[in-house]
């Protein structure tokens, strides 16, 4: 893939990602139960998973929105230049890795909940989709002049 092609790609994606990190953390802080039985209903139609618990405590609330913040400026920067922002790449794949790995530790010592396997599953992939742009990022350097 060409060095423009790279940078091109890498824009959509994570203009894609903006949107989409925007749109669940508004929907986070919106309706926060809805999300969780809305995610449970699906765990249920696939199989025997215990349901999420309820959201009391807002004060996870208001980090987890604060979190999804966040990311959604990282990702607008870094789409506003690739190359110079590169290395936040890598700052996305981290959180994404952790919150995938505690959601994945807690599905597997504290509760069988869909929505923490499915959050393991998703943030993993976006682990993924990250280091992925963070390559097509380094090919739009290479090509970009001194």
């Amino acid at each position: 893939m060409s060095g423009a092609r790279a940078e091109r790609t890498a824009v959509f994606v994570l203009r894609q990602l903006a949107v989409g990190f925007a749109v669940v953390g508004i929907l986070f802080v919106a309706t926060p139960d809805g999300v969780i039985h809305t995610i449970d209903d699906l765990g249920d139609q696939i199989g025997s998973f215990a349901h999420g618990p309820a959201t009391r405590e807002k004060l996870w609330l208001a980090l987890a929105f604060a979190y999804m913040t966040v990311i959604t400026g990282i990702a607008v920067v870094v789409s506003l230049d690739v190359v110079r922002y590169r290395p936040f790449l890598l700052v996305l794949a981290a959180g994404k890795a952790a919150s995938s790995l505690a959601a994945g530790a807690y599905f597997v010592w504290s509760q069988d909940v869909f929505i923490y396997l499915l959050n393991f599953i998703v943030d993993g992939v976006l682990v993924g989709v990250a280091l992925g742009c963070w390559v097509l990022a380094g090919r739009a350097a290479a090509r970009a002049p001194g």
